[in-house]
């Protein structure tokens, strides 16, 4: 759809033009209206719209001076002038600034209609190709700030001006760099991953929208911490700086009627001189954000705060070791006490801060991941899926309710799986005794089918049956024979003989045993 912002002093004259024609079905959108030149003015920097349509005279600033400054501020809007005046003059004063057309009132559909179909064409070409640069814009964003993190992790020079502006299009200058990170917050987050997606697209055109008023070249892109954020200003004002990042974190949080309570944290890494400081300065600001987990602020900055990168937490050897116990032998009360003790101790320490807590998060999921690894099976991408959900937390209680949850989650998956693992030699197992009970059938025979030591098959089989194997066959045996009983063609010799019995009298003494009558008795009671 293509954006429109209306202009005029005069609420009927918006009204009539938003209700003369069906703007929808031609192919646009109002995305605002004025009642002055500068409201206008400021829903163009705000809704970046391909047309303004505006009246000549209005307060604040006319119709010809908005779209001087409206011009200046978005090149490639275009503008329909609309006045109750028959003077040339306006219409050439107008039709200079590169305005596409000149409509009197009282307005007419076919007119306005006519003008619209005839911009459309033009529109969408010129949309599409705005799109397509918009893209590919924001995409060599992403791989600078990739480039970026990475020289951050790694702690070494990131490039200079000269080679950023040549590898990505960029054309950073001189003047005060530095990073940033945006970080918008929300209650159960990974459980609502669709509409949380969409808040941060808006957050991510709020930010940009902004950040191209302050600063002529700059990166933003989304990042597993948040928005991330490189600019360079020549002229480096902090409270130009202070109520850009302000209005960003405002404008976010206004969102809370479309979502639900968002909170953000902007958190600024120290200003550098060169760009080849700058991954110092994201390493910073993303110390900032994770940080928030012990001390939850709506403003972080470096400059101010100064961060020490350097402090560590490690976990205690005999506290690993026994969380890959736990782990191993999938004993789940074992690892929650595990967990309930470290996390206790953690938060006993003094100066805790964010970057220790999720030392402690990965070295816990660590551990027991390897203990887990000790059966054979691989967790495929369950480390990273937990580790994408760490970003959600928003304090150490919520970093422990994710260790334990997603931990238990796996010791009872895993659990499962050993049980059906164990359970399906028995399931065949009975089987094969179903086809061959009335064979002279062994242990051996039925653990020897099945791939089993025997001593191990018989206390698998009493595990899971709650019989052991002779008792089973037994009761199976003994069960078939009722079922022959109850007809009139086979004697109890036969019958005997058909479930595996060649000795009668063994037979009849194991059928009284289990039914209380003889197998004659039974014969007759159900003849």
């Amino acid at each position: 759809m293509l954006r429109v912002v209306l202009a005029d002093d005069e609420n009927k004259v918006i009204l009539l033009m938003r209700k003369l024609i069906d703007w929808e079905a031609l192919g646009y959108e109002i995305v605002g209206t004025a009642n002055d030149g500068l409201r206008a003015l400021e829903l163009v920097g705000e809704k970046q719209p391909h047309l303004l349509i505006t009246d000549v005279r209005m307060p604040g600033c006319d119709g010809i001076e908005l779209i001087q400054k409206a011009k200046a501020l978005q090149p490639k809007l275009h503008f329909i002038v609309v006045s109750g005046y028959r003077k040339f003059e306006y219409a050439q004063s107008a039709l200079k600034y590169g305005v596409e057309d000149y409509l009197l009132k009282p307005l007419k559909q076919e007119e306005l209609t006519g003008i619209l179909l005839r911009l459309k064409e033009k529109l969408g070409q010129e949309a599409a190709l705005e799109f397509q640069l918009k893209k590919s814009g924001e995409h060599q964003q992403e791989l600078l700030l990739d480039a970026l993190l990475g020289a951050a992790e790694r702690a070494t020079p990131f490039l200079s001006a000269a080679q950023v502006n040549g590898e990505y299009g960029f054309h950073f200058g001189t003047g005060t760099c530095f990073a940033a990170v945006i970080r918008v917050d929300v209650p159960d987050a990974g459980a609502y991953q669709d509409g949380y997606k969409i808040l941060l697209r808006h957050a991510l055109e709020i930010a940009r929208r902004e950040l191209r008023l302050l600063a002529d070249d700059y990166a933003a892109s989304l990042g597993k911490a948040g928005i991330l954020i490189v600019l360079c200003l020549e002229d480096y004002h902090t409270v130009d700086v202070t109520q850009c990042f302000t209005k960003i974190r405002k404008e976010i949080e206004n969102q809370r009627d479309l979502f639900w309570s968002i909170q953000t944290t902007v958190c600024l890494g120290s200003r550098k001189g060169t760009l080849e400081q700058v991954g110092g300065s994201m390493r910073e600001a993303l110390w900032l954000c994770r940080d928030r987990l012990c001390r939850p602020q709506f403003w972080r900055d470096a400059a101010l705060e100064q961060p020490d990168l350097t402090q560590r937490y490690q976990l205690d050897v005999f506290r690993k070791k026994s969380f890959q116990v736990a782990a191993e032998c999938l004993d789940e009360p074992h690892f929650v006490q595990e967990l309930e003790d470290s996390c206790h101790a953690i938060q006993a320490l003094p100066n805790l801060n964010g970057q220790m807590v999720e030392d402690w998060f990965r070295q816990v999921l660590e551990a027991c991941l390897y203990g887990m690894r000790q059966d054979g099976e691989r967790e495929a991408s369950l480390e990273e899926e937990i580790e994408a959900q760490f970003w959600h937390c928003t304090d150490i209680g919520a970093v422990y309710r994710l260790l334990r949850h997603s931990i238990q989650a796996e010791i009872r998956r895993r659990k499962e799986e050993k049980s059906l693992r164990e359970l399906r030699p028995i399931t065949e197992a009975k089987h094969y005794i179903q086809q061959h009970y009335q064979e002279a059938l062994r242990l051996e025979d039925v653990s020897s089918a099945v791939g089993f030591n025997a001593t191990y098959f018989s206390t698998l089989f009493k595990k899971e049956t709650g019989q052991n194997f002779m008792d089973y066959l037994t009761e199976l045996r003994i069960g078939k024979a009722k079922e022959l009983l109850c007809g009139e063609e086979l004697s109890v010799q036969e019958v005997a003989e058909q479930v595996g019995y060649q000795d009668l009298k063994y037979f009849s003494r194991l059928f009284k045993k289990l039914t209380g009558v003889s197998p004659s008795d039974y014969k007759k009671l159900y003849k």
